[in-house]
């Protein structure tokens, strides 16, 4: 079990490896009610757009950076805040690769700690996207899931 008492800055969480196809980036958008064609229709993308072929959208991105964190953390980890910040199109045929690595482990509240990532989303050879998650660990192995966190107590934006 990951808890915040096992890790520290500077731990590489482990590589999430996808292959993308032109199926990956039109489910993606299709699952999160994104009609804009440059996402679906590649004739629109590489013509009008001036794209390379269809891109994967936003809400696709987070899905997996969501994915490679939970993946890491097991089901004790709690996502807060995920900060997008999207460089180079994610296109069909690169093999997209989500790197990450503790940033800091903050102070424990309510017996669980906020930990701040710093994700990575290469495809192929280019870095497409940087992420910041700020996601709630238990403080030790003995602590209460942050699922358990009352409403009024869940604070994503706490700052120590």
């Amino acid at each position: 079990m990951i808890t915040a008492s096992n890790i520290s800055p500077g731990v590489r969480l482990p590589s999430l490896r996808v292959q993308v196809t032109a199926k990956t980036i039109i489910m993606g958008a299709a699952a999160s009610r994104d009609w804009q064609p440059q996402h679906h229709d590649s004739a629109f993308a590489r013509g009008e757009a001036g794209l390379p072929d269809v891109i994967m959208n936003n809400y696709t991105q987070a899905g997996f950076i969501s994915r490679f964190v939970t993946d890491w953390s097991g089901p004790h980890g709690r996502i807060g805040r995920l900060k997008l910040r999207m460089r180079r199109p994610i296109c069909p045929g690169v093999e997209m690769v989500v790197d990450g690595t503790v940033e800091s482990v903050l102070a424990t509240v309510n017996g669980f700690s906020w930990v701040d990532l710093a994700v990575v989303v290469g495809a192929g050879a280019e870095t497409a996207s940087l992420a910041e998650v700020r996601i709630a660990l238990p403080a030790t192995a003995q602590s209460p899931s942050p699922w358990a966190c009352p409403p009024a107590l869940w604070a994503p934006a706490f700052e120590a």
